[in-house]
């Protein structure tokens, strides 16, 4: 007779980090209520009681009281007696007015957990949720939330502007032109560190509307030339800029088109010229990072024909368009940008 009772390696098996998962969006959903009441913003001007900030967001008291013990689970908020403070992440990123505010991201979450949901089906059809390569869909839906990914990109343009060699020693009449600016955050970072430079900036007309208000806050907006175009219709000058920025663009589109746009930006660089792509990229094995694991099943929900590359297959990309020491330069984030330079006889 067969004993029923499970073995050692059975009993060591828990369903904890699967019922984790199934609640895994609660969490998101806390941060999202949070910041929607400005919450965070609120706790950075004194601690407070629930009861106060019940008050201050229009809620009632026991159910701040529920969402607190929530936020303090999640390590945003710490108990003190009756009031309640800020976590030093939360008081970093959380708070509205700070440049490292990322209350927009968190929101942004609100419109893309719903193609995630439709995952399946996508498998399933070959049809997204919504395809972000396309034109129309793409303005549509990065115009409200350029400004809100600034915080995410600049600190890592601005180091590596600090560190990445140019091949101009100087700044004077550097010409920069930034592909699918967004607000900038690229080709701010670069603005910062070549203080003569000028720099043309290229995205949607809806896109360019928050860019150009963002980057005049930044106080940059003399060293701007804004140009509201399709990136994959307009007609690059020839040999008209030291340095070309292409940032977060390439995986929503397919290889195809990746190629065609890089081959128009090769011609638009000056002879010595270098062209940056700043992307999220796999590993060799396409097994890690987890981000990039992560964006690639976005692709196939959010796009077409967009995936997440290696920058091994990049850099072949910008050798076959006549760039020279096409390279990985990693000094900031948690990715690599790719850069590439225009021989002087070109």
């Amino acid at each position: 007779m067969t004993s029923s009772r499970p073995n050692s390696n059975e009993q060591k098996l828990l369903p904890q980090a699967i019922l984790d998962m199934n609640y895994a969006f609660a969490r998101t959903a806390m941060l999202v209520a949070s910041v929607r009441l400005h919450l965070f913003t609120h706790l950075a001007e004194k601690a407070l009681s629930p009861a106060e900030l019940a008050s201050r967001t229009q809620t009632r008291r026991e159910s701040m009281e529920r969402l607190l013990r929530g936020l303090e689970a999640l390590g945003l908020v710490k108990g003190d007696g009756d009031t309640y403070h800020l976590t030093p992440i939360a008081d970093a990123f959380l708070v509205e007015g700070k440049d490292s505010y990322l209350g927009g991201d968190t929101l942004a979450m609100v419109d893309y957990v719903p193609a995630w949901f439709e995952l399946d089906q996508t498998m399933r059809s070959s049809v997204p949720y919504r395809d972000l390569g396309y034109a129309r869909t793409a303005e549509a839906f990065f115009a409200p939330r350029v400004v809100d990914l600034f915080p995410l990109v600049f600190p890592i343009a601005r180091r590596t502007a600090s560190e990445l060699p140019l091949a101009r020693s100087s700044d004077a009449n550097l010409s920069i032109l930034d592909v699918g600016a967004g607000s900038a955050p690229w080709s701010a970072g670069f603005a910062f560190q070549y203080p003569s430079a000028q720099i043309t900036a290229l995205d949607f007309p809806e896109v360019i509307k928050q860019g150009r208000k963002h980057i005049a806050e930044q106080g940059l907006a003399d060293r701007y030339t804004w140009i509201a175009r399709d990136m994959e219709e307009f007609a690059y000058p020839s040999h008209s800029y030291d340095l070309i920025l292409c940032g977060h663009v390439c995986r929503f589109i397919s290889d195809e088109r990746s190629k065609a746009l890089i081959a128009k930006l090769v011609e638009s660089l000056r002879p010595g010229g270098t062209l940056l792509i700043a992307d999220v990229f796999y590993a060799p094995d396409h097994a890690s990072p987890p981000p990039a694991i992560t964006l690639d099943l976005s692709m196939l929900v959010n796009t077409q024909q967009g995936r997440i590359r290696t920058v091994a297959e990049v850099t072949s990309w910008l050798a076959d368009a006549g760039l020279q020491d096409a390279r990985s330069f990693h000094v900031a984030g948690p990715f690599p940008v790719v850069v590439a330079r225009k021989g002087e006889n070109l």
